[in-house]
């Protein structure tokens, strides 16, 4: 019996084949695949002439049965067992094909390498252990056990690049895979749009990286057992992509990476078919909650938690995970969750375009550096940000700044009227207008400059505009 309780298994593992019943009489494990409704019946021991047709019988006497428990029509049983030479029946009655299968081992039941590799490999696990693991009735632990390439890849994918990140922070000291590759408002509003994905393979920390990718490893797989590899793919980045740009609505002066807008869309996903399935019960809905808290709590651990990336992703999840049950669900549900997507890309592209052009990242370390008077550094930063076609308004500024430190008063006017052209809603670049307005006693002037703010932060900004408008009355 050990034999075929672990040949289920591994054809559960490699297969979309799920455990369906045991048959303790006759020594056989029945398992099923709704996608191709088919039954496979896997016996201990060969099968004589004299079993087969009894089988044979039995399955079309209770093929309707069969059908009603296993929740599908079922149009093909598959029947194997191992015996001393090779041996095939096809038998069609009744609009039913049942296939007889005789085979020396059941190492070459599935064609499928890594199947194979495991049913020639010896192990010490016992009858037991492979009978619990197949007969599971807990949904987390039956799909944890399924090969999921797609997931694989993704975690492989996530490595690398953490990995090439922290030789370049700790080796080379320099940012540039972060400059190059995370999310940032200034950077997508300049058409920097693959930032939105590019930035969900990559992570701050290894206390980071390794949250992330337990989390991925373990509600990837569920998703691509239930789904398939491809929709596990654009389950990734459709969510991880939405959470990037439904976060730049709320963060506009800050880079955002990590796989964890993308991992709260699986469970989003899962959630919506535990309760399409009626698989959310007391107790699993404790275990999905506990998990949520767990989420939420480690991740507070980090600095600078992106918690509107994780909604958006848990949002978007929970919306592709209604349109991948379109026959569960009314019509009316299915397009409403259709056109919620659309509006999750269409608003924040849509704030993001309008939103102007701004102070980014970069530019604030731009003009620390020169309030630090480390103006090589700074001027270093400008550089990086000019390259990578990411310079703004500021950037200007912080050049023109850093030209009229070296006494080159020309180019530093140049440069600061440019910074104004781009950026007049900058304060920054705002302030250092009026200021310079102000020595000239441009009261016109400074009026329009002003009209141009709203909500203004800088304690320094508000007070020359309280003076301006001191004047002015």
């Amino acid at each position: 019996m050990a034999e075929i309780w672990k040949t289920a298994y591994e054809v559960i593992r490699f297969t979309n084949y799920s455990f369906f019943n045991h048959d303790d009489y006759n020594n056989i494990i029945w398992l099923k695949d709704e996608g191709t409704r088919t039954m496979m019946l896997i016996n201990d021991g060969t099968l004589s002439a004299e079993r087969r047709q009894l089988l044979t019988e039995n399955i079309v006497n209770r093929h309707m049965e069969f059908s009603r428990l296993a929740g599908y029509n079922v149009k093909s049983f598959k029947v194997y067992y191992e015996g001393p030479e090779p041996f095939k029946e096809k038998i069609k009655d009744d609009g039913v094909k049942i296939t007889h299968r005789g085979m020396t081992s059941y190492s070459s039941l599935i064609n499928h390498p890594f199947y194979r590799l495991e049913m020639h490999q010896k192990t010490k696990k016992t009858e037991n252990h492979y009978a619990r693991k197949v007969m599971s009735a807990h949904p987390l632990e039956s799909h944890l056990t399924k090969y999921t390439p797609m997931t694989y890849l993704l975690i492989a994918i996530n490595a690398v690049l953490f990995l090439i990140n922290a030789f370049y922070i700790n080796i080379l000291g320099s940012l540039e895979m972060v400059d190059r590759l995370a999310v940032s408002h200034p950077a997508v509003a300049g058409g920097d749009y693959h930032r939105l994905l590019t930035s969900t393979f990559m992570h701050s920390g290894v206390e980071h990286f390794l949250f992330n990718i337990t989390a991925l490893f373990v509600l990837g797989k569920f998703v691509e057992s239930l789904y398939g590899k491809w929709r596990m793919l654009l389950t990734y980045v459709l969510t991880g992509t939405l959470a990037s740009l439904f976060s730049l609505m709320f963060l506009t002066d800050a880079v955002s990476l990590g796989a964890s807008g993308a991992v709260y869309g699986l469970l989003g996903v899962i959630v919506v078919h535990l309760l399409l399935n009626k698989s959310l019960g007391y107790k699993l809905l404790s275990q999905v909650a506990l998990a949520l808290v767990a989420i939420a709590v480690l991740s507070s651990l980090f600095s600078n938690v992106n918690h509107y990336a994780h909604l958006g992703g848990l949002i978007s999840g929970l919306l592709l995970g209604v349109l991948y049950n379109p026959y569960r669900l009314q019509m009316k549900w299915y397009l409403g969750a259709a056109a919620a997507v659309i509006v999750m890309v269409v608003v924040p592209l849509f704030f993001i375009v309008n939103s102007g052009d701004g102070e980014q990242p970069m530019d604030t370390a731009a003009l620390e550096a020169i309030g630090d008077g480390e103006y090589e550094e700074a001027l270093a930063i400008v550089n990086r940000t000019f390259a990578d076609g990411d310079g703004t308004g500021v950037t200007y500024f912080a050049l023109a700044s850093l030209y009229e430190r070296a006494g080159e008063d020309e180019r530093a006017r140049e440069y600061y009227d440019l910074s104004y052209e781009i950026a007049p809603e900058s304060e920054v670049v705002a302030k250092h207008r009026l200021m310079e307005l102000r020595k000239y006693r441009q009261f016109e002037e400074m009026q329009a400059v002003a009209s141009q703010l709203d909500d203004v932060s800088d304690p320094e900004l508000q007070l020359i505009i309280e003076e301006l408008n001191g004047i002015e009355e």
